[in-house]
């Protein structure tokens, strides 16, 4: 029986294949496992939205080689703080393919959370993504932002 992996183990190997990754994990996210996982769902988004298919690839793979080890807590921010966390559609993403490069596992793993959130918000007309956007851009409790004043 493998090792399993848990938050530490996790620093460890991340600093070892992705020191840039590791190094950029702020001050402020060290010891959140979400965080800092996080953080590498973040380098993985750039190397996708840069159509850098050789970075995107290492991360899946290396994020492939971990989720079958990791500690439920570890797995639990695999799904939700990276898998949940990629865009792989619009303009920039989308010339990349990047779910074509998923391992199988990892293709299954996101397949089985969108089922999830796809129950989880059954009836709603909106897709999680489009909710997140949607409130990220509307003011706090329907108020409409004032405009400012403009001086004559």
């Amino acid at each position: 029986m493998a090792e399993s992996i848990d938050h530490g183990r996790f620093i460890t190997l991340l600093a070892e294949r992705f020191p840039i990754v590791a190094a950029s994990i702020g001050d402020c996210f060290k010891g959140k496992i979400h965080l800092e996982v996080a953080t590498l769902a973040t380098a993985t988004q750039a190397s996708i939205d840069d159509q850098d298919k050789g970075t995107v690839q290492a991360h899946f793979e290396f994020i492939d080689e971990v989720l079958p080890e990791a500690t439920p807590d570890l797995e639990n921010a695999i799904y939700v703080s990276y898998l949940e966390k990629l865009w792989f559609e619009g303009r920039k993403a989308a010339p990349t393919r990047a779910r074509d490069l998923l391992t199988p596992r990892l293709r299954q793993a996101l397949a089985d959370l969108e089922e999830y959130l796809d129950r989880l918000f059954a009836g709603s007309k909106h897709t999680i993504k489009e909710k997140s956007v949607r409130r990220l851009s509307s003011p706090p409790h329907g108020k409409r932002p004032k405009s400012p004043r403009r001086k004559r």
